[in-house]
């Protein structure tokens, strides 16, 4: 799969109960993986991780994310 038509877990389609911060540590992971194919996704990782460092005292970023449905790398960027 090319990195332009590169998926990544779907994070904003699971558990309804999920704080902002739980999905912003999660997001801070599918950044993380998705760095390979897009270098601009390390800063976005980064800022994600600060983020949820200093915001959470209960996440510690990267969060494990259950492989489940996927989405698009661009729908992704947009629902963060």
């Amino acid at each position: 799969v090319s990195c332009d038509k590169m998926n990544v877990t779907s994070i904003f389609a699971g558990d309804k109960n999920e704080n902002d911060m739980e999905i912003l540590c999660k997001a801070t992971t599918v950044a993380w993986e998705g760095r390979s194919c897009h270098r601009h996704l390390e800063g976005v990782y980064l800022n994600l991780l600060s983020l949820v460092r200093r915001k959470s005292t209960v996440h510690k970023a990267p969060c494990p994310v259950a492989a489940g449905n996927t989405t698009s790398l661009n729908d992704f960027l947009v629902n963060l």
